[in-house]
């Protein structure tokens, strides 16, 4: 009998403002719509949005459209908070599950779990890291783990030089000790990266607002185009595709 592929789709800094006006010149809702919608995002068993979801400093209306969005969205959809976001905001629009006021939690989805952290702050608490290895050895099999940032650099000269993970060495300690898990996905970056970290594979997600350029120190906008993440997660593998 052959295990069911588990197909995650993963959406990041949508970025998305109080109203319909575009954002940096951009139409970041028809964005949002656009990778939401797409042919590649369809027949999913969880959509999670990693992040970001406001386009400043928890903008309600950004909320407010994303849950009309996904209010009957036909599977679950799993929601952590980026560094633009608030969770005392969030939680009038979403179900979230919050703890000393940081999102964290984990999911089960056909006898698999998966982790999702807390990094809106910049860093990871310990209380989440302690969490982590409470929990994470306790689970049968491959786990994956989903937070907003990064926990290593990605190349990416912008970012990495301005944005990166504060504690991302005390991250990569507590990570590196968990033999069930092998891949973690992030945002954040506004560029894909996969990235190999030890014996973890790290996958950052494109932005559906804009790209950056990677290549340079200061901002630099490489594209308006939306850019999602699909995840096939088998008994045995992790495959993880880019879209644009």
């Amino acid at each position: 009998m052959t295990s069911k592929i588990i197909k995650i789709g993963q959406i990041s800094d949508l970025h998305i403002g109080e109203s319909e006006e575009f954002v940096q010149g951009i139409d970041v809702r028809a964005n949002f719509l656009f990778a939401l919608n797409s042919s590649s995002m369809q027949n999913l068993d969880l959509l999670v949005l990693s992040g970001d979801l406001a386009n400043e400093d928890a903008e309600p209306g950004a909320y407010q459209f994303i849950a009309d969005t996904i209010k009957d969205y036909p599977v679950p959809v799993c929601i952590i908070p980026g560094n633009h976001d608030r969770i005392d905001v969030m939680q009038k629009y979403y179900n979230l599950e919050v703890t000393d006021g940081k999102c964290y939690y984990s999911f089960d989805i056909q006898g698999r779990r998966i982790f999702f952290i807390d990094s809106a702050c910049g860093e990871v608490s310990r209380e989440q890291l302690d969490w982590l290895e409470r929990e994470v050895p306790k689970a049968d099999g491959e786990v994956l783990l989903f937070m907003h940032h990064p926990p290593c650099f990605c190349n990416h000269r912008f970012m990495d030089l301005r944005y990166h993970l504060k504690n991302m060495v005390e991250v990569q300690q507590v990570l590196s000790k968990f033999k069930n898990l092998n891949h973690i996905f992030c945002g954040h970056y506004h560029h894909e990266f996969e990235v190999k970290m030890g014996n973890q594979y790290v996958h950052a997600a494109p932005s559906t607002q804009m790209q950056i350029d990677p290549n340079t120190p200061y901002f630099s906008m490489k594209s308006s185009a939306p850019g999602w993440m699909t995840i096939d997660w088998g008994e045995d593998f992790v495959q993880a595709d880019v879209h644009f």
